[in-house]
């Protein structure tokens, strides 16, 4: 009897170690299926400005595109507006972006200053995205007629690496001119009330400049700077969140393909979101390429942009071009 005892008490036992060990396995299961899913995002926040060189942003948030995507995810689309990159470039080294459009000398320099971004596509790029203007009654025909001049640009810009190449083709420096930094509104409204002589400025601010004539184009990029305008991401956000860095790419090549497919119905867009004349938004557009691939003329752009900023101290570390880009994203969507 004792023996049945023992044995009924050993079983007891392996029972209750058994069950125990299935609830903490189970536990433990859960635990990490409840981590997983906590690492998914609730919503992604991306930052682009208020220009048609942000046309295909635009856009897709227009039409509801980027919402559509991740809507089975449950995630929420926030999307933040910048007067310029700069700015823009503070948000991303303070975690504030998952996402963000901006120039190439703004993106060098955050790289530069160790914030931890890559460049996974282009949303706009062309010799024509930025505008050389003269105010209207200056008289001023070239870059030597702006020799003491007050020249007005958003400092940090993609713009202000423009200006530079302008006056050096001249013989000029930018000591030579009185430089103003403004952003792209305060430059418009400058114009306006006969403040600056001359300045360089994105679309829409320089066709709609030109538009209400208190300055008019004098260059453009041709020949000095092929523009190269970069989608960034959070490099954190990115190894974590691969497929949502490649289903956002698939949302801006599907975007790039309608822009294409239908430019009078961009243009009714970008008028109604920009609150421009539609005649203005056509011009505009009209000096866009719209074309999100990482191609060899952005790598020998980007190359040569740094190698301009480093020559005048405007960064003091070099940039590895390899390391700003990250074309595996975009490969990997399938984008070629």
């Amino acid at each position: 009897m004792k023996k049945i005892t023992v044995l009924i008490s050993i079983l007891l036992v392996s029972i209750l170690v058994f069950t125990a060990c299935g609830q903490t396995n189970s536990s433990t299961n859960s635990a990490e299926g409840n981590k997983t899913a906590e690492t998914k995002p609730k919503e992604i926040n991306i930052g682009y400005q208020p220009g048609i060189n942000h046309t295909l942003l635009i856009v897709a948030k227009n039409q509801g595109w980027f919402d559509e995507e991740f809507k089975k995810d449950n995630i929420k689309i926030n999307f933040q507006s910048f007067v310029s990159g700069p700015p823009m470039m503070e948000a991303f080294a303070g975690g504030r972006l998952d996402f963000g459009q901006v120039g190439d000398q703004p993106s060098i320099q955050a790289r530069a200053n160790n914030t931890d971004i890559k460049g996974i596509g282009v949303y706009a790029s062309g010799y024509k995205l930025n505008t050389i203007l003269a105010a209207t009654g200056s008289n001023i025909k070239s870059a030597k007629d702006l020799k003491g001049k007050k020249v007005a640009v958003t400092v940090g810009s993609s713009a202000h690496m423009l200006l530079a190449r302008y006056l050096e083709a001249a013989g000029l420096k930018q000591s030579d001119i009185q430089l103003v930094n403004l952003q792209p509104t305060d430059i418009k409204t400058s114009f306006a009330s006969k403040n600056i002589d001359a300045g360089i400025v994105w679309e829409p601010y320089a066709s709609s400049t030109e538009a209400e004539n208190t300055a008019y184009a004098i260059g453009d990029g041709t020949g000095l700077k092929y523009e190269v305008n970069l989608i960034l991401v959070n490099n954190d956000f990115a190894k974590n969140n691969p497929d949502i860095v490649k289903r956002m790419l698939k949302v801006y090549e599907k975007t790039e393909k309608w822009v294409k497919a239908n430019p009078d119905k961009t243009a009714d867009i970008i008028s109604q979101e920009l609150k421009l004349n539609k005649e203005v938004a056509a011009k505009g557009l009209a000096k866009e390429d719209f074309d999100i691939r990482l191609t060899d003329q952005v790598v020998d752009s980007l190359t040569s942009t740094i190698k301009t900023l480093r020559q005048n101290n405007t960064v003091r570390k070099d940039v590895d071009v390899k390391d700003l880009l990250d074309k595996t994203y975009a490969t990997d969507a399938g984008i070629k």
